[in-house]
């Protein structure tokens, strides 16, 4: 989204059994090549607390914008743990269609996943298709962008 500014300077928010980003406004225009992950840096990094299995969930707010007819356009998003992908947490959205025509949802996931304390969760997204496709994560009124995990048992 052009010309939305960072506005989130709260760090994470955080409970007994709980961890989540809090309410962001920002954009980030995917501009790194074609299907390589960059990290949403706007979406502050979770510190799991204490290890056990943690519900996992991030919701990502995604806007796409063809170069011309017929092309497609892709953002892809998952969460990494310490730099590495966590698998089963990727997620899609896309487009082909007309040109000029945009496109914008709300996707995300929720999954399962064993923590060991102090490990650093970070959402990433790429823009896959022509390098002329405009491709953005934002946050705002208009739909969220955040990352929450909740503990659910000591993983025995």
């Amino acid at each position: 989204m052009t010309g939305m500014t960072t506005s989130n300077t709260a760090v994470p928010q955080q409970g007994g059994s709980w961890v989540q980003t809090g309410p962001l406004s920002f954009g980030h225009t995917l501009s790194g090549a074609d299907g390589v992950f960059e990290q949403i840096s706007e979406v502050p990094t979770l510190t799991i607390p204490y290890a056990g299995v943690w519900e996992i969930a991030y919701n990502a707010h995604g806007s796409l914008s063809l170069p011309a007819n017929g092309a497609v356009v892709l953002i892809r998003t998952a969460l990494y743990n310490n730099g590495v992908i966590i698998a089963g947490s990727e997620a899609v959205s896309g487009i082909q269609s007309a040109t000029g025509f945009g496109f914008q949802n709300t996707f995300g996931q929720t999954l399962l996943h064993t923590f060991a304390a102090q490990d650093q969760v970070a959402l990433y997204a790429h823009r896959q298709g022509p390098a002329p496709a405009a491709a953005s994560i934002s946050s705002g009124s208009d739909g969220r962008t955040g990352v929450m995990a909740h503990w659910v048992s000591p993983g025995f």
